[in-house]
């Protein structure tokens, strides 16, 4: 049973605020499921009070910043989050379900409290909440004010407040559903007299948003015939040819697991695809599966996973016995399907043969720890790569760049050296800074390509010289330069290398970029709608 705490009113007030206009120190996101701390709020009320929450900071999802006076008479909880972070994205679901179950009697408020500097753009926060499906309000907290007050020290937090104003405490860590389930219905009974179950001003920004061909590329597969791309926001995957012309969608564009024919089937967020002859595997990260498309006879079916998010930390298991937690990425040797398990800090093996699924790198805790495969740490892998028996990881959330010897099973890092080392710096590997990189390609022994996702770039590591160059962008989301006319990125999630070809997945431009490595050039790879 959690302990719920009573310290303090939820107004925050103009006074309040300039005082606490203070430099956030937070933990990185978590995975665990800690008990909920004390929280530290300033008790602070001037007699003058103001009825505006969180004067001045910008909203999303409403038609005007809400009041105090909107959220009394409801249960408001305050979702602190970052949204380059797995865990939080996991409690989002939570919320939703929460937000299902109770209507206007429950108001979730999203408080984004972001951790890269990138995370702070308000344009680039707006199609992530449309991403993810986000519908309640959401404030952009970019400088930890509100962070501050409520004493939030890690992502993801969420601070419980009663009808009446009084804050009750907060949970940190994903998970822990059903103990905040109980609260609220708690509360409601407990505070049946003065509930206001009155809808708030809501204006969803999934609202204004435009239709597009691909929606949120997420990553990318290449072979001599074809290209599939992981159509994330669309839930669906396309293939297309080399030219672009359409071959194949898969995916009713309906979120859902449903297994069966290309216009049937259906996906959630879709995230890694690779090819194996005329196979697809797909990481389908917000099902928590491993699905499989047959080109052949134009069926896609589940291979690993049974739905659920689910944390195995070692062991063998039968592959669709067992939950996942969030799959971002694919790669394979031989019969060895490598899974970036993104929820949960590690690396997973799916084995085509014996149809058998474990753990194969990564103790479970979010870190940058080295050395053997099952004491090392990552932070939120998302992007994989293999080439000579050694898998290349894009390391997100430590803005690192991993690499496994797969003989002797040994991991050490290239790039990178810790959760809040980031930044954006070419020049000799120990000292590079790279920002929430997601994509990862390998060309041969000394070339490395990385989408360096939050610096909208892309970058080549060159390890004979132990040295990264920018390739592509200015360190600024963009779509096209207006110096050299080059094609720029905003955040780019994915990479797949074939013959001197770099395609690239543009994901908040919804595009292909193709990268030409001989003459340095980019292009769009066209692709055609079918009539």
């Amino acid at each position: 049973m959690i302990n719920w705490h009573k310290p303090a009113r939820f107004f925050l007030h103009i006074e309040v605020a300039l005082f606490l206009m203070v430099a956030l120190v937070t933990t990185s996101c978590s995975s665990e499921t800690p008990e909920p701390e004390q929280p530290t709020v300033n008790q602070s009320t001037p007699s003058n009070q103001n009825r505006n929450f969180a004067p001045g900071l910008p909203w999303l999802n409403v038609v005007r910043p809400l009041t105090t006076d909107d959220m009394l008479g409801k249960v408001v909880i305050l979702d602190f989050w970052t949204y380059g972070c797995i865990n939080c994205i996991h409690v989002l679901a939570d919320l939703k379900k929460l937000e299902e179950k109770y209507g206007h009697q429950l108001l979730v408020i999203g408080v984004h409290t972001p951790k890269f500097d990138n995370e702070k753009n308000l344009q680039t926060l707006k199609k992530i909440v449309i991403r993810y499906a986000v519908d309640h309000p959401v404030i952009n907290d970019v400088n930890g004010l509100l962070a501050s007050y409520y004493g939030m020290r890690a992502w993801p937090t969420r601070v419980l407040i009663d009808p009446k104003g009084e804050v009750l405490g907060k949970v940190v860590g994903e998970g822990r559903y059903d103990q905040i389930d109980n609260k609220i219905s708690e509360l409601l009974t407990q505070h049946k007299a003065v509930l206001n179950p009155s809808p708030i001003p809501i204006r969803l920004e999934r609202e204004e948003d435009d239709t597009t061909l691909l929606s949120a590329p997420g990553k990318i597969t290449v072979n001599a015939d074809s290209i599939a791309i992981s159509d994330s926001l669309n839930n669906r995957i396309i293939v297309t040819s080399h030219s672009g012309k359409i071959k194949y969608i898969i995916g009713s564009g309906a979120t859902g697991r449903l297994d069966g024919s290309f216009t049937n089937a259906s996906f959630n967020s879709p995230q890694g695809v690779l090819f194996n002859d005329n196979l697809i595997y797909v990481a389908d990260t917000g099902n928590h599966l491993l699905r499989v498309i047959d080109l052949e006879h134009k069926s896609v079916s589940t291979i690993a996973g049974n739905g659920t998010l689910e944390r195995k930390r070692s062991g063998e298991f039968d592959a669709k016995s067992i939950g996942m937690a969030s799959p971002w990425a694919l790669a394979r040797l031989d019969d060895r399907l490598f899974v970036a398990m993104a929820g949960s800090h590690q690396i997973w093996v799916y084995n085509i043969s014996n149809k058998q699924l474990s753990r194969f790198a990564g103790s479970g805790r979010e870190g940058i720890l080295d050395g053997d495969v099952d004491q090392a740490t990552f932070s939120q892998p998302s992007g994989l790569s293999i080439r000579n028996n050694w898998l290349y990881i894009a390391d997100s959330e430590a803005s690192a760049i991993r690499r496994i010897d797969l003989k002797k099973n040994q991991i050490e890092t290239l790039v990178g050296t810790g959760l809040f080392d980031f930044g954006d710096k070419d020049g000799d590997l120990q000292s590079a800074k790279l920002q929430h990189v997601l994509g990862i390609s390998v060309k041969d022994q000394k070339e490395i390509y990385i989408a360096d996702t939050y610096n909208h770039k892309l970058k080549r590591i060159d390890l004979e010289s132990s040295s990264v160059e920018s390739l592509i962008g200015d360190g600024k989301p963009g779509f096209l330069s207006t110096i050299d006319g080059q094609l720029q990125l905003n955040e780019p999630a994915g990479l797949a290398l074939y013959k001197d070809k770099l395609y690239i997945t543009d994901t908040n431009n919804d595009r292909i970029v193709v990268y030409d490595i001989g003459s340095g050039k980019t292009m769009l790879l066209n692709i055609q709608a079918t009539r």
